[in-house]
């Protein structure tokens, strides 16, 4: 389960099973923004640097059949990236400008009670152009690339690549 701090640290949002909150880094002014329509968990979240844009991963209880999208602090949805898809999916980061989401997703569409992963890959969607790139097309087979984020200057990707068997 992921949570995000707003951009100046007096506020986070967080899940709780289908829900996405707001409070502030005090306790106070706890409102809910967003409610799932399926009843789908939401685990993973980002928030954009200006707070306008919200990215969500949401998926069922078994940490499948995930989807990925953006609303707004109104819980209307933006824009969705991902809908439903199998394999594991993970790693929100929106970029500085709003203009590139960064997730992982296991390609090989393996799924078992472990959630291990067999070939996940890390692609970047443009919004403008309503694009998806993979960017894990060089790696080693046998591995996985998880947890994306722009560095901080956001000219590069930082990432863990890691065997996927889950012990090394």
């Amino acid at each position: 389960i992921d949570y995000s701090w707003s951009s100046n640290g007096d506020r986070l949002i967080y899940p709780h099973y289908n829900k996405l909150y707001v409070i502030n880094k005090d306790g106070s002014g706890l409102k809910q923004i967003y409610q799932t329509v399926d009843g789908s968990f939401i685990t993973e979240c980002d928030w954009s640097n200006d707070e306008s844009m919200i990215a969500l991963k949401t998926n069922d209880i078994t940490g499948y059949n995930a989807s990925i999208f953006t609303i707004d602090m109104e819980g209307t949805v933006i824009n969705t990236i991902i809908s439903n898809v199998l394999g594991a999916v993970g790693g929100l980061n929106i970029s500085v400008d709003n203009k590139l989401l960064l997730y992982t997703l296991d390609i090989s569409e393996y799924q078992n009670a472990n959630n291990r992963q067999l070939d996940t890959h890390i692609f970047i969607y443009n919004f403008n152009e309503a694009t998806i790139t993979d960017i894990s097309s060089d790696k080693d087979t046998g591995t996985i690339d998880i947890d994306p984020r722009f560095s901080p200057n956001e000219a590069e990707i930082i990432f863990v690549n890691t065997s996927n068997d889950g012990i090394s």
